[in-house]
């Protein structure tokens, strides 16, 4: 590697330290790096590539598959720029597009993570046996990959198929203990399989988690509410609107939980809020 190669690998690792920091300085700061490194070498890979997901995180979706594409033009076997492009595709609705470039993905670097993403392209692509088949494939490849499990368990979920579901959300937590979004998941599939005392001990492992998640709290209000526990309810909820003030559900739900203590004011007023949030 000579000097000047060096120098622009320096702007493109001082950029991800930049782009690390998620927030509007670190952002800014990562895309004059990455450009920089480009004006220096407009064929540089790493460049392309990480501009792209820098512009894609903060919205410029268009922005991001054009540095994308620039990079699968220069090589067009880069398969970190053809994942990342379907991405991109799958986020703007282009189903097809996505596709293509994830299954060219996984044809040049059949790796866990490719199949999986793969998987998660065909479900919304409203093929769920292939979807499957990839996430099946995926746990083959690497049965300590949790994000498999934790996709599997959700396509089982949407098939109305808890039992499964809460299998693969078994191991998905057993991989990666600190996965709140499988913990949560497992919760509601554990809800709907009337083992409300594990649905609780999994919705307080997830808020123990992600104490911010104005959703766990919700959710587990519904449980609450659902046991006759109005008190707990009627906290969770107002938990939730504390995180996410202009959530209705969480107004609806919490003058059920006020209505069943008899605060019948207070009830109708969180309806209220509920209803005018609604016509917005």
């Amino acid at each position: 590697m000579t000097l000047k190669e060096h120098f622009i690998q320096a702007y493109v690792s001082r950029g991800n330290v930049y782009m690390s920091l998620n927030t509007e300085r670190g952002y800014k700061m990562s895309k004059r790096d990455y450009c920089r490194a480009l004006h220096y070498n407009p064929t540089n890979l790493s460049a392309h590539v990480n501009l792209g997901i820098a512009l894609q995180s903060y919205g410029k979706m268009n922005e991001g598959w054009k540095q994308f594409t620039s990079a699968i033009k220069i090589d067009p076997k880069c398969h970190l720029a053809l994942e990342a492009r379907s991405i991109v595709n799958l986020q703007m609705g282009h189903l097809f597009g996505a596709f293509c470039d994830i299954n060219s993905a996984v044809e040049l670097h059949p790796t866990p993570t490719m199949l999986t993403n793969r998987g998660v392209v065909q479900q919304y692509m409203k093929d769920p046996a292939n979807a499957m088949k990839d996430f099946q494939q995926a746990i083959e490849a690497d049965p300590t990959y949790s994000l498999a499990y934790f996709n599997a368990a959700n396509l089982y979920f949407n098939m109305r198929l808890f039992e499964k579901a809460l299998k693969y959300y078994d191991a998905a937590v057993k991989n990666c203990i600190d996965d709140e979004g499988a913990v949560l998941n497992r919760a509601i599939a554990k809800v709907l399989l009337k083992d409300n005392a594990g649905a609780l001990v999994d919705f307080d492992a997830a808020i123990s988690l992600n104490p911010f998640a104005a959703h766990s709290y919700f959710n587990r209000g519904n449980l609450h509410l659902a046991m006759g526990e109005n008190i707990k309810a009627e906290e969770d909820y107002r938990k939730a609107l504390s995180l996410q003030p202009k959530d209705s559900a969480s107004y609806s739900q919490l003058a059920v939980a006020l209505g069943r203590q008899f605060k019948k004011v207070e009830a109708l007023d969180n309806y209220k809020r509920a209803i005018k949030l609604n016509e917005r």
